[in-house]
């Protein structure tokens, strides 16, 4: 008989157990990630001693799966239909709006904030690859500098250093054209 097959043998139990943790709807769900997980990491001789199944030790997989779930759970927004409408969620587009979204002012600034982007990257490409590669990365990814240096293997100082430099060289580079931006003269750009 397969080891897993002596595992599934108590599903009901881990389901149980889930369940008392506060898993809910999702228990058997849990369960099933926690089958994947051990079959995953081969932890055959850590489950099974002695021909039995070790509750411990699938109690301490299901427990840490419904950890992940709930922190995973904290981090989704959840919206109430009934403010939804209140908020006008499903209205029809007025020409007002239409209007709003096509008017000349507002695609000048959207040309001008272009032009200024386009200008700061073009910068950035002329720096030295190390710099453009640290300044991008940062930039374009969620990573925190802690989270650069862990994932690339360069120091904190180091990434932290390069990245004063950049934003010094992108201020002086292109403060002018930022007031320029920030009081509409976009022709300026």
């Amino acid at each position: 008989m397969n080891w897993l097959n002596k595992v599934y043998q108590h599903h009901d139990l881990w389901i149980s157990k889930v369940d008392k943790l506060g898993g809910g709807a999702y228990s058997e769900d849990i369960v099933m990630e926690a089958y994947i997980k051990i079959d995953k990491y081969n932890c055959e001789h850590k489950i099974i001693n002695n021909d039995k199944v070790s509750e411990g030790y699938m109690y301490f997989v299901l427990r840490s799966l419904f950890i992940d779930y709930k922190n995973a759970k904290k981090n989704i927004r959840k919206i109430q239909i009934e403010d939804f409408y209140k908020d006008k969620g499903f209205t029809e587009i007025k020409d007002k709006d239409i209007q709003k979204f096509t008017d000349a002012d507002n695609m000048m600034q959207e040309n001008g904030f272009g032009k200024l982007c386009n200008k700061i990257d073009n910068e950035i490409d002329s720096w030295h690859w190390y710099d453009r590669k640290i300044f991008e990365l940062y930039r374009d990814t969620p990573l925190s500098i802690r989270g650069m240096a862990k994932e690339i293997k360069i120091s904190k100082i180091n990434i932290f250093h390069t990245l004063k430099k950049g934003k010094a060289r992108i201020k002086k580079r292109f403060t002018e054209d930022y007031e320029d931006y920030k009081n509409e003269d976009y022709d300026l750009i």
